[in-house]
């Protein structure tokens, strides 16, 4: 079996289910094993013996392959419904076939096996090919090479991060605690460090770090289980699902598409207008689907399509200005919303019962929207002078009127899912008149999802990020964690004379967006989001700051990168552009940029807190 070139991309489990489904054939000298016409029956696999593979001719049956085993033949008949050629058994022979009904109940259970299959079946099909014209084959060994050097290189990292995360904890497990702190938040806090250390190095997905923090508090007697996982049965982690469930069905229907489209049609087709239009595209978008990797990841291709139809050349000026616009729009305005980003769901749960009565969706676009504008404004004028074109062209506006042809009218599940929608943002638009809790409505939306197939179940089970809601579910029940083991106090006390050192509230602000800016060089964008709230919103109070303004501060400044490796988005860009749209230097140019612009909307916002009492003089 290891000697089909599809089978090197199945790991050992899904190579065992194979296994597992082949019958055995034997097969006598002369015999037929299946002839060209006939329906297709499967893959077979030669054990033993000798088969000659043919095709009709006008002058006759023309052998093309002379197999003797152990080798493999009729793949196609895995993936077409009639045999291409015939097989006949030159001498007795023994076989295996992988029949394909069975192959194809193997790939609606384990997608990835059908993809390995096709890309071997094509891989198989090029070589053939230039065998029959006598051209070399392409082996691009660099890349395999390459792909080799990296996956020993992420061995050897994920190793110094498990040792780190594990070993750091262990060393100061048995050292008296700090001043002010109990042996079980020092304990608690230990935990927290080794986890932080997890993220930073990733030895293992992040949600799975989170798991682990958990059990390790459980285990070590600190936390009890009701309190380490309080966070899924929180209002916000309903939310969190029902909007992660929404993002998926608007991407998966072509909703998401569309109105990126029509949005694109209705800007002036020149370099200036389909800038604006992908970020004013975004700012409109962005409150209706509370993902902001869907919303980039459908509207990047597009902004590739996009720079391509207008001539720019690849990696220009001008085709980075269109893919930045599309990741800044669709992505950086995530936390002026409150449906804009599942994480601003878990500041909201941070709040006091007050704030989280007074913060639905207006109040919270209220008391953002001068940090929105000012950023909107400044990111548009880096775009539109750092990355001018750098030749005149206009977009050709029967491109964008062909795509959106082919999309037809919307259709039923777009309908369903606006529908979705509109019982989630509605709901939080009249949810002062309504009082109803945030999550019903999060549950009805989804209901309304799932009830007219918005969102099927495969959808359902395949297209929300379930590692990130075990992350954001653990999180959310960490503020508990830390509250019971006194370290939030503790950090209070540690953080007051910092303030009181600043001079003013407004300092505090600046110097916290500085703070998240310097914790994001060393780690991720989620797990740095969820710690620094943790920490500074249920102080904030005591450092003159609404602790809606302390969490909106840590979301806002958590968007932003120095490095283009700092930022998921970005990565996520530059992979479904085929790293075509810009370099990295250009994204450097923009993190810098945008960095600065954001710190920029942080203190043009600090006046503006103060009038409407969120800050203190």
């Amino acid at each position: 079996m290891r000697r089909v070139p599809f089978s090197l991309g199945l790991d050992r489990v899904d190579l065992a289910r194979l296994i597992g489904a082949l019958e055995e054939v034997t097969a006598t000298a002369g015999a037929q094993i299946f002839a060209e016409g006939a329906p297709a029956d499967g893959l077979y696999l030669l054990e033993g013996g000798r088969v000659v593979i043919s095709v009709k001719t006008a002058d006759g049956e023309q052998p093309i392959a002379d197999l003797v085993g152990p080798a493999y033949f009729g793949e196609l008949g895995l993936l077409l419904a009639r045999r291409t050629g015939s097989a006949r058994a030159v001498s007795d022979v023994r076989l295996w076939r992988l029949p394909r009904h069975r192959f194809e109940q193997l790939v609606r259970e384990r997608p990835a096996i059908g993809l390995a299959i096709a890309s071997g079946v094509a891989s198989r099909l090029d070589v053939r090919s230039r065998e029959a014209v006598g051209a070399p084959l392409v082996v691009d060994q660099a890349d395999a090479t390459l792909e080799a050097h990296h996956a020993r290189h992420s061995r050897r990292w994920n190793l110094v991060g498990a040792a780190l995360a594990l070993g750091a904890p262990l060393m100061l497990w048995f050292r008296p605690p700090p001043e002010g702190l109990t042996l079980a938040g020092w304990h608690v806090s230990l935990i927290v460090l080794g986890a932080a250390l997890g993220w930073l190095f990733e030895p293992v997905p992040d949600f799975v770090v989170a798991l682990l923090m958990a059990a390790a508090w459980g285990i070590g007697g600190l936390a009890s289980l009701d309190l380490v996982f309080a966070g899924f049965t929180s209002s916000s982690w309903v939310v969190a699902l029902g909007a992660l469930a929404l993002a998926a069905a608007m991407a998966r229907s072509g909703l998401l598409f569309r109105i990126a489209l029509v949005l694109l049609r209705t800007f002036p087709t020149t370099h200036a207008g389909q800038v604006l239009a992908l970020l004013a595209g975004g700012i409109l978008v962005t409150p209706l689907v509370p993902l902001a990797t869907a919303r980039v990841s459908a509207v990047a291709p597009l902004a590739r399509e996009l720079a391509e139809a207008m001539g720019y050349p690849a990696r220009s000026r001008a085709s980075a200005a269109l893919s930045f616009a599309g990741l800044i729009g669709y992505g950086s305005f995530s936390s002026i919303f409150l449906t804009g980003l599942a994480m601003n769901f878990f500041v909201l749960e941070l709040l006091p019962p007050a704030d989280q009565a007074h913060f639905s969706w207006l109040p919270w676009l209220g008391a953002a929207v001068v940090a929105g504008v000012v950023l909107l404004v400044g990111v548009a004028a880096v775009l539109l002078w750092a990355f001018r074109a750098e030749v005149r062209t206009t977009a050709a506006p029967e491109v964008l009127r062909r795509q959106q042809r082919v999309l037809g009218p919307v259709g039923q599940t777009e309908w369903v899912t606006i529908g979705a929608v509109a019982v989630l943002l509605g709901g939080l638009l009249i949810q002062p008149i309504l009082r109803v809790e945030t999550a019903w409505l999060a549950i009805g939306a989804l209901a309304v999802a799932l009830a007219g197939g918005g969102l099927d179940r495969e959808g359902f089970r395949r297209s929300i990020d379930w590692g990130f809601l075990v992350l954001f579910g653990v999180l959310l029940g960490t503020g508990g964690v830390l509250h019971s083991a006194g370290v939030d106090g503790w950090v209070a006390q540690r953080l007051i004379p910092l303030a009181r050192a600043v001079g003013s509230a407004g300092g505090v602000v600046i110097v916290l967006a500085l703070a998240v800016i310097a914790v994001r060089l060393v780690l991720p964008r989620q797990p740095a989001t969820l710690l620094l709230s943790l920490a500074v919103v249920p102080v904030a109070p005591r450092l003159g700051l609404s602790p809606w303004v302390a969490g909106f501060v840590v979301l806002l400044m958590a968007n932003t990168w120095l490095h283009p490796s700092q930022h998921d988005w970005y990565r996520l860009t530059k992979e479904a552009t085929g790293g075509e749209m810009f370099t990295d230097r250009h994204g450097v140019i923009l993190g810098v940029a945008a960095t600065v612009v954001t710190l920029a909307a942080i203190a043009a916002s600090i006046l503006y807190w103060r009038v409407t009492g969120l800050l203190t003089p």
